[in-house]
C-alpha cells in the first residue's frame, strides 16, 4: 500500500511582524509552563536545515503525527512548528539564517516525517525564454 503525504495547515499573517510576536509570546507560554512544570510535557523533536535551488528544506521527526495533528507558523526569519503526537505537545521553533517569503511555503507529513519548503526572500527561479525558430 503505497502512502501519500499530507498537507499541513500553515499560518500566516500579512503582518509578517504580528506573526512574529505571536510565535514569541507561544515561546514565551511555553517557558513560563516549563519553569513551574514538575516535568516536561513538552517535545522539541530535532531538525535538519538544509538550504538548496533557492530554498530552505526542514525535516523534522514526528512520530505517530498526522496533518490534523501539527501546524506550522510561518515569519520571515522563524519558523514554528506545535502540535499533539502521542499524547504529548511539540514545540519546536527554527530560526532561518536568512528571509524567507512567509507566501512560498509549502509543509507536508508522511510516515512520521514533517517536511517544510520555504522560499528564499528575493530567489525566485529566473524563467529563460528560448527564441522561438523561425
Amino acid at each position: 500500500m503505497t502512502r501519500r503525504a499530507q498537507v499541513v495547515e500553515l499560518k500566516t499573517s500579512e503582518n509578517p511582524q504580528k506573526m512574529k510576536d505571536i510565535i514569541f509570546d507561544e515561546l514565551r507560554r511555553d517557558l513560563a509552563d516549563w519553569m513551574t512544570a514538575k516535568e516536561d510535557l513538552v517535545w522539541r523533536p530535532p531538525v535538519d536545515l538544509t538550504e538548496e535551488d533557492g530554498e530552505f528544506a526542514v525535516r523534522a521527526l514526528v512520530p505517530g503525527a498526522d496533518s490534523k495533528d501539527i501546524e506550522v507558523l510561518v515569519a520571515p526569519e522563524i519558523l514554528l512548528i506545535r502540535g499533539m503526537t502521542r499524547g504529548r505537545a511539540v514545540l519546536r521553533s527554527i530560526e532561518l539564517p536568512r528571509a524567507i517569503d512567509p507566501t512560498r511555503v509549502h509543509a507536508e507529513i508522511m510516515d512520521g516525517m514533517l517536511s517544510i519548503r520555504a522560499e528564499i526572500a528575493g530567489a525566485r527561479k529566473a524563467v529563460i525564454m528560448m527564441p522561438r525558430a523561425a
